[in-house]
């Protein structure tokens, strides 16, 4: 006897009996589930994973934040889409909330192909498993032709400086005993004046 709640014939075999029960499971998934599996922002956690594998995500962890994990996803076409250039790898580690500058050998007369990666922690702690993290997401996201050299992790502490300043003022004020300003001597006056004059005589003898 047949099966309302299946299209199968009677004489249905157990392997196409059993196929059918397994795809029946499948109407009851929720339509609206579906059309948010491939969002990597409403995508539920639990399924990031394949997400991830889905989006072709080259380095995963599920011990990232969930935060990290939805933007490395969101993160990977754009990373894949300019996959080997020197965006590529500061986009791959901005993923992962690293801010990253490349020194490429032509910069610092280095071997040919060479670069070094200089990453800014903002203050998370530096540990083995930090640089094995920048190493794994540089290598992956680098072209072929280029050799990574070295990994140099800047520490920075972001913080509040508070400056204060004072200003001291003041007026030295010097008091002296009272002088009038102006002094004025009244006394009479008295002009006298003098003359002397002087006359010379010469007496010659009279010529006869």
């Amino acid at each position: 006897m047949s099966d309302p709640s299946s299209l199968l014939p009677p004489n249905a075999t157990p392997l196409e009996r059993a196929l059918d029960g397994a795809s029946a499971r499948v109407g009851d998934i929720p339509v609206g589930v579906v059309r948010t599996l491939w969002n990597p922002w409403t995508c539920p956690a639990d399924r990031l994973p394949w997400l991830a594998w889905a989006c072709s995500v080259d380095v995963w962890d599920d011990a990232w934040p969930e935060a990290t994990r939805r933007r490395v996803i969101a993160d990977s076409y754009a990373v894949h889409s300019v996959k080997g250039t020197v965006g590529a790898v500061r986009w791959a580690l901005a993923s992962l909330g690293y801010t990253t500058r490349l020194i490429e050998w032509q910069q610092e007369d280095g071997a040919p192909f060479t670069f070094r990666v200089e990453v800014d922690v903002l203050g998370r702690p530096v540990t083995e498993a930090t640089y094995a993290e920048i190493e794994r997401t540089a290598l992956a996201a680098k072209n072929v032709r280029s050799h990574l050299t070295g990994i140099r992790a800047v520490g920075r502490v972001d913080g509040t400086v508070t400056l204060g300043a004072a200003t001291l003022g003041g007026d030295t004020l010097t008091v002296l005993p009272w002088t009038p300003s102006t002094l004025t001597a009244q006394a009479p006056a008295h002009v006298g004046a003098a003359a002397w004059l002087v006359d010379g005589l010469t007496v010659w003898p009279r010529e006869v």
